[in-house]
């Protein structure tokens, strides 16, 4: 079968990124030919590596760059930017010929026209974001005008789905949500990307606390260093690590040297080994605003390693049974979150019990057992079986 995916961009080190390129992966794997479409990725590098077979296009069409722009001239530009879209990815259809398009993006603000540009072929939308932030019910520090207007331009956009053949979320919250608009709606969780056989071949740092994810306003992770600065003195022999990059980390810096933990929690470089930092952990957390399905917690449970996550929207509760694979502090709170950070300090036995359960959830979340869901969405079974 011949799939294309489109995605904005392939540039960040990110969970949607890395679950879009694995997945491309394994149905290339599996002898279907595979593209890959972004359209804002400029001259950045792919992050994560593709199959030799796996084809990859950018359109050129950065839409982000109009923001610098007055009203008028960014709408006057938007419609230029989107028609070459159309016609870009006309001519990409017309020379791959897809027998489906994945939109599989944060946003879908383009879903009308993808839909116009590859009919008749069936387009499967996929949401790597949670169903309030796209309404703007979270996350958002725009003003009441712009944030309604917002609101308003997004839920007329989306009446496009109804066109698609499929909607794809990551959580059933989301999926609740978007059942009220929309009648063909499937929930696939994001499988972790690597299941190691072995997780102690790689010795612990004792009292480690580590933090994966993007340097960014919605992450939050300046609630990880408050809260652990409440209880740092009391456990001197525990320390935190943070991997990743993004525009929060001078603040970072500055709010880890004013809160004179600059011995105790240190930022770092993304790595390519990160489940051996999992592995070297004693425990992750989350300090997020919204997440959709956040990869990383899911990985370090891969690893035996118990989280701890602030009960934000929504997809952390869906993956933590709260005391059991971990535990879940009250949304916000940073006293809370700080308060079940020590908990999971001064509760060895049980701290590592929850990493046991944790590890044995995570196998519910392997490559395989979730690709044999999308393997439904997108037909494949019914193709494998008419081609024998």
């Amino acid at each position: 079968m011949r799939i294309l995916i489109i995605h904005r961009s392939f540039a960040l080190v990110g969970g949607a990124e890395r679950v879009i390129t694995d997945k491309a992966n394994y149905l290339a794997n599996e002898g279907h030919q595979m593209m890959l479409v972004s359209y804002e990725q400029g001259n950045h590098p792919l992050p994560y590596g593709l199959h030799p077979s796996v084809q990859y296009l950018d359109l050129d069409c950065r839409f982000f760059t109009l923001s610098r722009y007055s009203a008028l001239k960014h709408l006057y530009l938007y419609f230029r930017l989107k028609k070459k879209f159309k016609n870009n990815l006309r001519s990409i259809v017309n020379e791959f010929k897809p027998e489906v398009v994945v939109l599989a993006s944060d946003w879908q603000t383009l879903i009308g026209a993808v839909i116009d540009s590859v009919n008749p072929v069936p387009v499967i939308s996929e949401f790597h974001n949670t169903y309030d932030y796209v309404m703007r019910k979270v996350g958002t520090s725009e003003g009441w005008l712009k944030t309604k207007f917002t609101q308003l331009y997004y839920r007329q956009t989306l009446k496009s789905l109804d066109r698609c053949a499929q909607l794809v979320v990551l959580t059933e919250y989301d999926a609740r949500g978007w059942r009220k608009h929309f009648n063909k709606v499937t929930v696939v969780p994001n499988p972790v990307t690597f299941y190691p056989d072995i997780i102690d071949d790689v010795p612990k740092d004792p009292g480690r606390i580590i933090f994966v994810g993007r340097f960014n306003h919605e992450k939050r992770i300046d609630r990880l260093i408050t809260a652990f600065s409440m209880i740092a003195n009391k456990y001197s022999d525990w320390h935190v690590d943070i991997f990743g990059e993004g525009n929060e980390k001078e603040n970072l810096l500055r709010q880890i040297v004013e809160m004179k933990l600059d011995e105790r929690v240190v930022i770092h470089e993304p790595t390519k080994a990160i489940f051996d930092e999992y592995k070297r952990s004693e425990m992750l957390v989350l300090c997020s605003e919204h997440e959709a399905s956040p990869l990383v917690l899911v990985e370090a449970m891969s690893c035996g390693v118990p989280c701890v996550s602030l009960d934000c929207p929504n997809g952390p509760r869906e993956i933590i049974q709260n005391g059991v694979t971990g535990l879940l502090a009250k949304n916000g709170d940073v006293k809370d979150l700080s308060e079940k950070i020590e908990w999971m300090i001064t509760h060895k036995a049980e701290r590592k019990m929850m990493g046991r359960k944790a590890r044995e959830f995570a196998a519910t979340r392997r490559l395989s057992i979730i690709m044999s869901r999308w393997l439904d969405i997108y037909g494949l079974r019914d193709y494998v079986l008419s081609n024998k």
